[in-house]
């Protein structure tokens, strides 16, 4: 049975502290779950948390040296800060917030969105809100910037264009609340993705109507919605449930998402231009100078491109 020992010096306020929404105690506890350990001895004079954990959590009065297998980490540091003053506090929930973003995000989430979605995370972090809500909310902006490209109107579509860039923003945030608070699950991960293709779909569709080419922006979509459908059935043939797993018919299939991504690579740069962050930042920035039609061509050949490979992959596959 693997043991991780807590330690603490008596009637040290460090456990206590809030640091990105949790108490250190209860990140520390979290941490120690999601690392596998089985029991966690919390050497403090202070309470314990009365939220439910998967691994045993027992008291001990004094620190003794840990037996085979245990590990001990200290109840005063966080991030590789030292928890002595609220500057401290200050720092290491900056050096937490900024491990936040995957290493193998976009071009534009790493440029631009992380700089406004880490911001909002902070304050997020000290509420109930939780990242399902974060998605739901990233749900409702998407819509309203559908529903204001529909009308067509030049202001319309120049505040749907900002309403886009919000969105992707605030799509981040989910993930960062997750991994920031640990509250991270399946059905999470898929509840955003499934989101994310719906508002996609529903903002080809738009930027279709926007520019005058209905037909355009349906075919768009429904390539879109074809394209993620044959997704989300390789991924359950699969059988681990990953999105991340998937891999093109060209690509190896036990490379790992940071070398698929890799940032030396010309394909990671041309795969780029088919990644949410980019094309919804350039979807936005198009509304608001007033060209969607371009916008809707861009998306309309994203499109495009995309229902050749999957009808390739599919075809490859089957030939295997």
């Amino acid at each position: 049975m693997s043991v991780v020992y807590l330690v603490a010096e008596a009637q040290s306020s460090a456990p206590a502290m809030v640091v990105g929404g949790l108490t250190v105690l209860e990140r520390k506890l979290l941490e120690a779950e999601r690392a596998g350990f089985s029991r966690a001895v919390v050497v403090w004079d202070g309470p314990l948390p009365r939220r439910p954990l998967a691994l045993e959590v027992e008291r001990a009065e004094s620190w003794e040296a840990p037996g085979d297998g245990a590990e001990t980490w200290r109840l005063d540091e966080v991030a590789g800060v030292v928890l002595d003053s609220e500057a401290a506090r200050r720092r290491a929930e900056d050096k937490l917030l900024w491990s936040l973003p995957k290493s193998f995000q976009g071009p534009v989430d790493a440029a631009i969105n992380c700089h406004v979605s880490l911001r909002i995370t902070r304050r997020l972090a000290g509420t109930k809100i939780t990242p399902n809500q974060v998605t739901l909310a990233a749900f409702a902006i998407g819509i309203a910037a559908a529903a204001l490209l529909f009308s067509g109107t030049r202001v319309a579509v120049a505040i749907a264009g900002v309403l886009m860039f919000f969105q992707s923003v605030v799509d981040s945030c989910d993930g960062e609340l997750a991994r920031l608070k640990f509250q991270f699950s399946r059905f999470g991960h898929w509840l955003d993705n499934v989101i994310d293709d719906v508002v996609d779909s529903l903002l080809l569709f738009a930027l279709g109507v926007a520019a005058g080419w209905p037909a355009v922006g349906a075919l768009a979509a429904a390539g879109r919605v074809f394209s993620q459908l044959a997704l989300y059935y390789n991924v359950r043939r699969a059988g681990d449930g990953e999105l991340t797993s998937f891999r093109w018919w060209f690509e190896t299939e036990v490379a790992s998402v940071e070398e698929v991504y890799q940032r030396t690579s010309a394909l990671t740069w041309a795969r780029s231009l088919g990644r949410r962050d980019v094309y919804v930042f350039a979807w936005a920035v198009l509304c608001v100078l007033g060209l969607p039609a371009v916008a809707a061509a861009y998306g309309a050949a994203m499109s495009a491109v995309f229902v050749a490979m999957t009808v390739l992959h599919l075809a490859m596959s089957r030939r295997r």
